[in-house]
């Protein structure tokens, strides 16, 4: 075989997979992911993100896989050459249809490539994600409130803050007969926190938060509801992680609660640097971190003991309860920040002594943690500093386990909203039923729980939800606010980016 030929066909065959992974990849995408969603974990890596999580995403598609391989390779596998005469008046025509020959398979190749790529820009959206990118809007600019200036005024006696995320809460997983898109009710304390609490809701039962552009993945639900802010990253974002200067032109909850004096602790189960929320906490508060290293130096397990992506949520509320004895003793307020991560897709991570009474392993999951919170809150209830904190219950986004999970489980017509439940508040909301909202609006509303006042009502893109005042999103609904968002913003790069903007089109270059 001639040297020529063995590489056209090398070259054939490396087009033929690499169009049946883009064919693969972009159905998958297609179902489960946004554009942005998806651009924003390749550009920050895979690092701090579960060992099975890769292995997850191959099994779910290898069987695509192979069927798109096998209908791609059909035309040049099997002898369906056949040549056709045309008789003409003077001579015929004659072609010959798959013709068995290199320059054939080299040219089908080309083509099956080439429309693999236009199909996956269209269907993955890019073509709105590059229009979004380079069209700007001024939304944000018009909108966003710096709390630099404005009066934010703290009670006299400042109260504790207690900031609890729970990794992919959201309130499909209840009773409908409550607010939520279950025939029962997976997560029963939870359920029964939300009543007997401070719920804002989008309807008269347990309801929550609508997601919304750049808001929808856990640092950038963070980030939203401590700053107003949606994570508004360039693609080239990989180096954003070694950032001091996260988002360097915000201000944030963690900034209005060091300038008053507050401890400021952050305790999550993975390593903290995942995304950059420690770059994001350490800038914006100066938070104390620990996390799954952390854990590992103070001597509290070794690195045999990890589990998934570090330690599970037992050790985290475990050790947290150790950790908040020891703010209270000292003569600062104090607020703490917790992440949970049991929940986090793919089926979540089962612990050995949690109860299974369902048929899926996640739904397993869920119970546990709901159990899990709410043996926390009650302990909290417990001690001597409660009756002087707050605690804020807050899913960080949707649920991203597969939608076929939810076939059979959940209508279709559901509107699946973040849970959230705010425990010994300082003050009562004006109404809680029938508020359009995101997480954006969960910036001013958990300074407003602990008592303090907002000149104005508003903070960053959010509206306090304990007073009377409208959302953006209820002004200007919920559609046209996300694809404001969704847009390039000169303000956004050139204020709340600040110079890490330009460094990164720099390396973007």
């Amino acid at each position: 075989m001639k040297f020529s030929r063995l590489l056209i066909i090398l070259v054939v065959v490396f087009l033929l997979i690499l169009t049946g992974i883009i064919f693969t990849a972009t159905k998958y995408i297609n179902e489960k992911y946004v554009i942005d969603e998806i651009l924003y974990y390749l550009a920050n890596g895979v690092e701090g993100t579960s060992e099975g999580l890769l292995g997850y995403w191959i099994g779910e598609n290898i069987l695509t896989f192979i069927i798109v391989m096998l209908a791609i390779l059909l035309p040049i596998a099997i002898p369906m050459s056949k040549t056709y005469k045309i008789p003409l008046r003077r001579k015929k025509l004659q072609f010959t249809l798959f013709p068995k020959t290199n320059k054939f398979r080299l040219g089908y190749s080309l083509f099956i490539f080439m429309i693999s790529i236009v199909l996956g820009f269209f269907l993955l959206g890019i073509d709105q994600y590059m229009k979004r990118t380079f069209e700007n809007s001024t939304f944000i600019e018009e909108h966003y409130v710096d709390g630099r200036e404005i009066s934010i005024q703290f009670p006299e006696k400042k109260r504790n803050l207690i900031l609890i995320y729970l990794e992919s809460m959201e309130n499909a997983l209840i009773d409908k007969d409550f607010g939520g898109g279950w025939n029962y009710t997976v997560i029963p304390e939870l359920e029964r926190l939300a009543r007997d609490n401070v719920n804002f809701s989008n309807t008269n039962q347990i309801g929550g938060a609508y997601p919304i552009s750049n808001t929808v993945w856990t640092v950038a639900a963070i980030v939203a509801s401590t700053s107003g802010l949606p994570l508004k990253i360039p693609i080239e974002r990989n180096s954003y992680t070694s950032s001091e200067n996260f988002l360097g032109g915000a201000y944030t909850l963690g900034d209005i609660l060091k300038k008053e004096g507050y401890k400021l602790k952050l305790m999550v189960g993975s390593d903290a640097q995942f995304g950059g929320r420690k770059n994001y906490f350490t800038n914006h508060g100066e938070y104390e971190i620990f996390d799954y290293y952390t854990a590992i130096e103070e001597g509290k397990m070794t690195e045999e003991d990890k589990v998934w992506w570090g330690f599970d949520d037992t050790n985290l509320f475990t050790w947290a309860k150790d950790e908040l004895i020891e703010l209270a003793s000292g003569e600062q307020p104090f607020q703490m920040t917790l992440l949970t991560v049991n929940t986090h897709f793919p089926d979540g991570w089962l612990e050995e002594n949690a109860e299974q009474k369902y048929e899926t392993q996640y739904e397993n999951v869920y119970a546990h943690s709901s159990k899990q919170v709410d043996e926390f809150v009650q302990w909290l209830k417990q001690q001597d500093f409660y009756e002087n904190t707050t605690v804020v219950l807050i899913g960080d986004h949707l649920s991203m386990q597969d939608p076929a999970y939810y076939e059979g489980k959940l209508d279709p017509d559901y509107n699946r909203t973040m849970y959230n439940a705010f425990i010994n508040t300082a003050v009562t909301p004006t109404k809680t039923n029938y508020r359009t909202f995101t997480s954006l609006d969960l910036y001013p509303t958990i300074l407003a729980s602990i008592g303090v006042k907002i000149e104005g009502e508003r903070l960053g893109l959010g509206t306090n939800l304990f007073s009377n005042k409208r959302t953006l999103i209820e002004e200007y609904g919920l559609d046209y606010v996300d694809l404001e968002l969704s847009k390039n913003s000169h303000f956004y790069n050139e204020v709340i980016l600040n110079e890490d903007y330009f460094d990164l089109i720099k390396q973007a270059k």
